[in-house]
């Protein structure tokens, strides 16, 4: 169960490590971040993203299965 939580919040942290400001074709921009609330240069005003709830949602999912299971040994 500790690999399942472990692999979520790598997950949730690959997700929200990029930029994820919509691009021309419709995509999440892969760009890295330049801060934990900042973007890259050319979203800078974009204020959260698809990337950033689907981050928010494994931490939660993770979290959701460490509070019902716990550290099973």
């Amino acid at each position: 169960m500790l690999l399942v939580v472990a692999l979520l919040v790598i997950g949730g942290t690959a997700l929200v490590s990029r930029c994820g400001g919509p691009t021309a074709y419709n995509r999440p921009c892969r760009r890295r971040r330049r801060g934990l609330f900042a973007r890259c240069r050319d979203h800078a005003f974009t204020l959260v993203t698809i990337t950033d709830l689907a981050g928010l949602a494994l931490f939660g999912l993770a979290g959701g299965v460490w509070a019902l299971f716990g550290p099973v040994v």
